[in-house]
């Protein structure tokens, strides 16, 4: 069902009920106001009658009746029929109505009566000298009543009906920009990611149009996000391939030294391959899985001093220090793990051979503080585009991935990662709230 049929098939039922319940009202109002004139229209004629009556001589009674009955309307066609008797029984006068049946007998006050198939209502008027007996046919008064509840009913039903086409083009009119930002949308293709742009939309349309118009603007960079994502891994993939191929190519080809330095190369493009795979597999599980939250809690000393015993070549030149808390709940060890990986293999890579790298914590009640440092010279320039995924500048190792997986990290847990440039000291700092937690650790230690 359509929303302007749902809204006029409300409307019409509001006016429609509100319209019988008022006319259910007026025509039970009706009844009782015509029943009632038409009883006193009885009672005063034969009050009248009883009073003219009582003034006219009894010897001249049989030859006046006539003309006063005639005079107030009484036996006509239309009119009233009419009985006069006196107190023992017998009939004076009568309308001489063929249907209204001739009875003495009649109580006073009001009462119905049938003959010949015709309902009578009838007031009967005791005097002192004669009984009057006044009626009127059922089927005038319904006459009448029909009469009047057609006028009453009928024109103001047409009026409602007149009032629901003109409804339903007004309605039409109002929903106009619902179904316009309707038709837009079914008209839109699957690529099509522009915004949503309508002629004079309503109030409340706007704040639809607009999150829908940002939630295109974010599909939009998405795709375009994993358009250069998927480019991008297939160059730095296609690189060791073809590096692999050659080197295969060549060792199948030589013998001796040249072998055995081809085969070298092979293993070098086999394990860059697979840290690229890795990498490419790890950022695939962190945007998939945004704020994984554990309420285990683990030891960030403990955390840190793995990571460094696994770098055996290089954990000479790794210094540490830790402040504050030393159990963290709330985000994962194994995304903290993998932050400090990237953020120390970033610095062993490109900072200068057998110099100091500086690794601070600083876990508060509030946040999760990772600071490296490492002595290298990084231009300004170069610093917003180092969390790019595959962005690597000149001929240097790795895919690229190191610092975007840390900044996807941050991002998923509302986080932020900061990268300085100081004196030919280049600063990578990581860092994200946390949960507040009993277990704390004031202290420094250095490695």
């Amino acid at each position: 069902m359509s929303l302007r049929l749902r809204l006029t098939i409300l409307v019409a039922a509001v006016f429609i009920g509100f319209w019988l319940l008022t006319s259910i009202w007026m025509v039970t109002g009706l009844n009782h106001k015509l029943t009632t004139s038409f009883d006193k229209r009885l009672q005063s004629t034969a009050v009248m009658l009883s009073n003219i009556l009582a003034h006219v001589p009894q010897s001249a009674m049989a030859a006046s009746l006539p003309s006063i009955m005639q005079a107030n309307e009484v036996g006509t066609a239309k009119g009233l029929a009419c009985q006069i008797s006196s107190l023992h029984g017998s009939i004076i006068a009568t309308s001489n109505s063929s249907s209204f049946p001739n009875n003495s007998e009649v109580k006073p006050g009001f009462h119905f009566i049938h003959a010949e198939n015709t309902a009578w209502r009838t007031f009967t008027l005791i005097t002192n000298q004669h009984k009057i007996t006044i009626a009127d046919k059922m089927l005038e008064r319904d006459s009448l009543y029909y009469d009047l509840l057609k006028s009453i009913l009928i024109p103001p039903a047409l009026a409602i009906l007149i009032t629901l086409g003109l409804l339903w083009f007004a309605i039409g009119r109002g929903i106009r920009p619902i179904m316009l930002l309707t038709s837009a949308l079914e008209q839109r293709g699957s690529e099509d990611l522009a915004p949503i742009e309508i002629d004079q939309p309503l109030k409340e349309l706007k704040p639809l149009i607009t999150s829908q118009n940002a939630l295109m603007a974010r599909l939009a960079e998405v795709i375009s996000r994993e358009k250069q994502f998927t480019s991008n891994a297939a160059h730095e993939l296609r690189t060791p391939l073809a590096g692999i191929l050659a080197q295969t190519q060549l060792a199948e080809l030589t013998t001796g030294n040249k072998q055995q330095r081809a085969l070298m190369q092979v293993s070098k493009s086999t394990k860059r391959l697979n840290t690229i795979l890795d990498n490419l597999l790890l950022l695939a599980n962190i945007d998939a899985d945004h704020q994984a939250h554990t309420d285990e809690s683990w030891s960030i000393e403990v955390l840190i001093k793995s990571i460094i015993n696994e770098m055996i070549q290089d954990n000479e030149r790794i210094a540490y220090s830790l402040q504050g808390k030393e159990i963290i709940t709330v985000i994962p060890s194994a995304m903290v793990t993998i932050v400090c990986r990237n953020l120390l293999d970033n610095a062993l890579k490109y900072s200068l051979p057998k110099t100091a790298i500086i690794m601070a914590i600083d876990s508060t009640e509030e946040n999760l503080t990772i600071n490296v440092r490492n002595s290298a010279h990084v231009l300004c320039a170069d610093i917003p585009k180092m969390t790019t995924r595959f962005w690597r500048k000149g001929l240097t190792e790795g895919a690229g991935l190191g610092l975007s997986i840390v900044d996807t990290i941050a991002q998923n847990y509302k986080g932020s990662i900061i990268l300085t440039n100081e004196e030919n000291t280049f600063i990578a700092e990581f860092s994200v709230p946390i949960s507040k937690n009993p277990y704390s650790l004031n202290r420094a230690q250095v490695l």
